[in-house]
């Protein structure tokens, strides 16, 4: 029980780590977008290069912060999937009948999942029904060997 507490914290830490990324792309974007309009505005190479000034454009200012919104929207639209699909790669295999596990009380046959995803790295762990039927199997065994040793004596 206090592994499955563990990987809900992994999976919500992750999840907050999507967050996390995004905001930093979007802020690398913001000062993007306020660079070209300090630059159309205050003509920052006739500042620093003494080359001649012009006067402010808006279209060219419009054009650029659109190319600059997509962009970003592409990028982080990307990103977000690309750690989605890492976390969403990760599954708990039953070591004996080779289910997943899908919620917490859910298993599901490992042949039916590997279709619908591309990238997978498995894991492996043990569904209920396979625990208890070795555990029976387990202390089937022992029984026996007390069973046979008893006769011989």
């Amino acid at each position: 029980m206090a592994q499955m507490h563990e990987n809900k914290a992994f999976v919500l830490r992750v999840t907050k780590g999507y967050s996390y990324v995004a905001v930093w792309q979007w802020a690398a974007f913001v000062i993007l977008l306020l660079l070209i309009w300090v630059n159309e505005l205050l003509n920052i190479p006739s500042l620093l290069y003494d080359v001649p000034e012009r006067e402010p454009d808006v279209v060219r200012g419009c054009v650029a912060s659109a190319g600059v919104l997509i962009t970003g929207i592409i990028t982080v639209g990307n990103t977000y999937l690309q750690q989605r699909r890492i976390v969403k790669g990760m599954l708990a295999v039953c070591s004996y009948c080779r289910k997943i596990r899908i919620e917490e009380s859910a298993w599901e046959e490992l042949e039916s999942l590997l279709s619908d995803h591309s990238t997978i790295a498995l894991t492996h762990s043990i569904c209920p029904e396979c625990y208890e039927k070795e555990m029976n199997a387990l202390i089937r065994s022992g029984d026996d060997k007390d069973t046979a040793e008893s006769a011989k004596t």
